[in-house]
């Protein structure tokens, strides 16, 4: 799956997925993502952006999950069009908050998550 999201933003050629996804995974190494989780955003740039909830019944791919429930990360991209150069006009902050949003599952995902908004 991770693969297939590089392949899709670099129109199915092979070596630009392979140099955004190691580019990737070195940032991440560099940052430690998982201490994202305690860092704090802004409401009114972020804002409304993306949403964690547990679901029952969630699909990989053509397979239904085996877990009783699953921690969702949903990203409301069209929320940002409000006002867009807010919101993405400083790329590192929206990739940390990004990154946070994605993490927050991994993190914490044995302590039930809240539902609803993450800001």
């Amino acid at each position: 799956m991770i693969l297939q999201k590089f392949l899709r933003a670099n129109e199915g050629k092979l070596d630009g997925a392979k140099a955004q996804l190691l580019a990737a995974l070195k940032w991440r190494k560099s940052y430690n993502p998982l201490a994202a989780k305690d860092e704090v955003f802004s409401k009114a740039k972020f804002g409304g952006l993306g949403y964690v909830t547990k679901v029952k019944g969630a699909m990989l791919g053509a397979q239904k999950s085996s877990n009783e429930e699953d921690v969702v990360v949903f990203n409301i991209y069209g929320a940002a069009a409000k006002n867009s150069k807010e919101t993405f006009g400083d790329t590192d902050a929206y990739v940390v908050c990004e990154t946070w949003l994605g993490e927050l599952p991994v993190a914490d995902n044995t302590t039930g998550l809240y539902a609803g908004e993450w800001l």
